[in-house]
């Protein structure tokens, strides 16, 4: 949707449920938007959290698991927390959410998706 002009916003938390349950179909369930229109901007980009702050392999990690990082923390977000971790057990990559809230669970799982795409490895969590 960038690429063709147009901005998005992931919205998980900040919006009246109840307003919009009316346009999901019976037996699903809903519990996020993308807002899609055109800005008056390009959007502002949000201070994230550095590679340290969700991974405690070092510099000697291999260059896989390093992408794999650097892209999840490209990954949207609730709220712009970044609620994740990184690490390496037994050889193969390891994540887990550190938030408390509902959403925590969908973070992740974009969050590996990202880590995934990146490094080419399957993420256990």
């Amino acid at each position: 949707a960038q690429q063709l002009g147009l901005n998005t916003c992931w919205v998980a938390l900040t919006f009246n449920k109840k307003r919009v349950k009316e346009l999901v179909p019976a037996g699903e369930k809903f519990s996020m938007v993308i807002s899609l229109g055109y800005g008056e901007t390009q959007g502002n980009p949000h201070k994230g959290k550095s590679y340290s702050a969700v991974s405690a392999e070092d510099s000697t990690a291999p260059d896989w698991y390093r992408a794999g990082v650097e892209a999840a923390l490209k990954a949207p977000t609730a709220v712009n927390q970044q609620k994740f971790e990184f690490s390496i057990k037994d050889g193969e990559p390891f994540a887990k959410a550190t938030g408390r809230r509902s959403i925590a669970r969908t973070d992740l799982g974009i969050a590996a998706y990202h880590f995934e795409t990146a490094s080419g490895k399957k993420v256990n969590h």
